[in-house]
């Protein structure tokens, strides 16, 4: 029995399927099986069964599975203990709102790299529910979700019948996303009938209901739907249309750095509603030293360049 066999059968249980863990080693899908069938062997009983959802624990590979993180985890202490942490390793995964990814992704795997340069990070984008619905089935250790204060209660509501953990890591304005030399930007403070006729530009289109919400009137609008973040920065740099934001959305982004963009505060709305950025991880395993480590690390990136 090998240490890497028990990270195997870990991360098998947490993607339920042996080609998408065998991604996180870079290993093959047959090399993958065969240290699991190996294992197996040794202990002397199946540790996963296949059904339609994927490979599923036995009862004793439950057991087995418990056993190993606690193993993994008690190996990763002793190591930061005795050799320092920049010898941990391991294999994480995780995923990121689209607006958090761009703004924070680079930093973090840099910040991450450069203390722990043996674990690897693996970074994905993803949206909305999709991110909860991945973290609930184990898909992804944790994942950085975004949602607006008048949904505080459902979601919270969600999360907790999914077992899944939610910390909050910071909340932001909604603003208004605005070309330099779009009529608006001689404005400093913007009013909800300022926007009334305007074109605006809808991310995938998930925010027309929330400009509702906020009290915008769309009916007078024409929507322009886009399912790429940059596109969008550059339909709104050349002033053909506007967008509605959080604000940290654009932190570290190059279109704010070079002036081809600006934000403004919209009365009412910036005042009465927020957007709040989540960090979530299921509730049903504990995370190992590693994982804290990466929480941490991933709530300071965010919070030190937010303020």
């Amino acid at each position: 029995m090998r240490i890497e066999q028990l990270q195997h059968i870990i991360e098998i249980n947490n993607k339920k399927s042996i080609s998408e863990a065998a991604k996180t080693f870079f290993m093959g899908q047959p090399q993958l099986s065969h240290s699991v069938k190996n294992l197996e062997d040794e202990l002397g009983y199946k540790i996963f069964r296949r059904n339609r959802i994927g490979m599923i624990p036995t009862c004793q590979g439950k057991e087995v599975i418990s056993m190993a993180r606690e193993i993994i985890n008690s190996i990763e202490v002793l190591k930061s203990l005795s050799s320092g942490e920049a010898n941990l390793t391991g294999n994480f995964s995780l995923i990121l709102a689209p607006g958090v990814f761009n703004s924070f992704g680079g930093l973090l795997i840099a910040r991450f790299h450069e203390k722990y340069p043996n674990v690897n990070l693996a970074l994905t984008e993803d949206i909305g529910i999709s991110i909860v619905d991945k973290v609930a089935a184990g898909a992804c250790l944790m994942g950085v979700t975004v949602w607006n204060s008048n949904y505080d209660e459902t979601m919270r509501k969600l999360l907790d019948q999914l077992d899944i953990a939610y910390e909050e890591i910071i909340q932001d304005d909604l603003c208004l996303i605005i070309g330099t030399h779009h009529p608006l930007a001689a404005k400093e403070t913007i009013s909800l009938t300022d926007i009334e006729g305007m074109t605006i530009v809808d991310y995938r289109g998930r925010y027309r209901n929330l400009l509702r919400n906020c009290g915008i009137d769309i009916a007078k609008n024409e929507f322009l739907i886009v399912s790429n973040r940059e596109v969008m920065k550059i339909i709104i740099a050349k002033n053909q249309a506007i967008a509605v934001f959080p604000r940290f959305f654009f932190y570290n982004d190059l279109f704010f750095e070079k002036g081809l963009l600006n934000y403004r505060t919209i009365e009412k709305v910036t005042d009465e509603n927020k957007m709040k950025m989540h960090l979530i991880y299921s509730k049903t395993e504990p995370l190992s030293y590693s994982a804290k480590q990466l929480k941490k690390i991933l709530i300071d990136t965010i919070v030190d360049n937010c303020n």
